[in-house]
């Protein structure tokens, strides 16, 4: 249950704390946005499965939730994660949430020598730190998990409406007080 007076009627729902200051919040949905759909080379369904990971590994149930219900509007298949280079993203996304000061040039080397490119190592940089914002946000404010209908709809209607920040406009304009 969130943990603010103002946030006990947002029904468990971060989302309703981000549409209640959406000027403040609309810069960092945008983000997330450009972060997972315009990519160099990875497919928003893969950059979702990668996000999936971190909300887990940060231990964010709302975050994991919304990134489990937007895999599966995108028919991301979780065993791309297990593809060789997936894994190689993957694990560099990981250690990037972990501590990004332990990254090396190694770390950096490992993906390009895989064929992956320099956009492609900020691209994932980018995706890690706004996924550990909303994270931060979700677990430090005290917003759990929605049941999973909850979560496939919004991932249906981000889907449907081309991005996050579609989806977050009409969200605000239908948000009620």
């Amino acid at each position: 249950m969130p943990f603010l007076s103002y946030t006990q009627n947002f029904n468990n729902n971060l989302l309703m704390l981000l549409a209640r200051d959406a000027e403040r919040y609309r810069p960092i949905v945008d983000f997330f946005d450009t972060s997972t759909r315009r990519l160099a080379e990875l497919s928003w369904a893969e950059a979702e499965l990668v996000a999936a990971e971190i909300s887990k590994n940060n231990r964010s149930e709302f975050c994991s939730g919304i990134r489990a219900g937007m895999a599966r509007a995108l028919a991301a298949d979780a065993d791309r994660l297990r593809d060789d280079r997936l894994t190689l993203v993957l694990a560099f996304a990981l250690k990037v949430n972990r501590d990004a000061s332990s990254v090396t040039q190694t770390d950096v080397d490992t993906l390009l020598n895989a064929g992956w490119s320099e956009q492609t190592v900020e691209d994932i940089v980018g995706l890690v730190a706004i996924q550990r914002l909303y994270n931060t946000l979700a677990a430090g404010l005290g917003f759990d998990a929605l049941p999973a209908a909850v979560f496939d709809a919004i991932g249906q209607d981000t889907v449907n409406k081309g991005g996050y920040s579609e989806s977050f406009r009409t969200f605000v304009e239908n948000a009620t007080p």
